[in-house]
């Protein structure tokens, strides 16, 4: 991201998708799900499909196949979880996570946690930049996954936090 760290940087992207899910737990327990993400706790959804592009990306020379996050301490701009380069760490609301695998493009995982009077929403949204044509057709063929992905991502985080996982 070229040092850039506010969400208005990514948020113009042309290209995104997202899931959304509603909790009783507070911002406090979603974010602690949202911020345990990766390692060896993976994806908490779909995570063969996570795996499969981990595999592929190591095919091609990249480093998705890596498991490796912060422990003992909060995360922070700047610390990777898997692939991912942490770029914005503002407990308890946003984790933007900026895409590490090689791909044509650029790309950010974004999670926000909001409080709605007496429920938290918690929000996945992938931003993609494409390059090329290239970008825009690895985009499409992520979209049938992204589809079902991030609401499944988002529902089993809001589980979890329920849960006090």
């Amino acid at each position: 991201m070229l040092g850039e760290t506010s969400p208005q940087h990514y948020r113009h992207y042309p290209l995104s998708a997202g899931g959304a899910a509603m909790t009783h737990a507070d911002t406090d327990a979603v974010w602690k799900i949202v911020s345990q993400i990766g390692g060896d706790n993976r994806y908490y959804a779909m995570n063969s499909l996570w795996s499969m592009r981990e595999w592929l990306d190591a095919m091609v020379g990249g480093i998705g196949r890596q498991r490796v996050r912060p422990e003992g301490r909060p995360i922070q701009a700047g610390d990777r979880i898997d692939s991912w380069r942490v770029l914005i760490a503002d407990a308890p609301s946003l984790l933007a996570l900026e895409f590490g695998m090689k791909a044509p493009g650029r790309g950010v995982l974004e999670f926000k946690v909001e409080s709605l009077s007496n429920l938290t929403r918690v929000t996945a949204t992938a931003y993609w930049q494409p390059q090329g044509l290239a970008g825009k057709l690895y985009w499409a063929a992520m979209m049938p996954a992204h589809l079902v992905l991030f609401k499944r991502l988002t529902a089993e985080i809001a589980r979890r936090a329920e849960k006090g996982l």
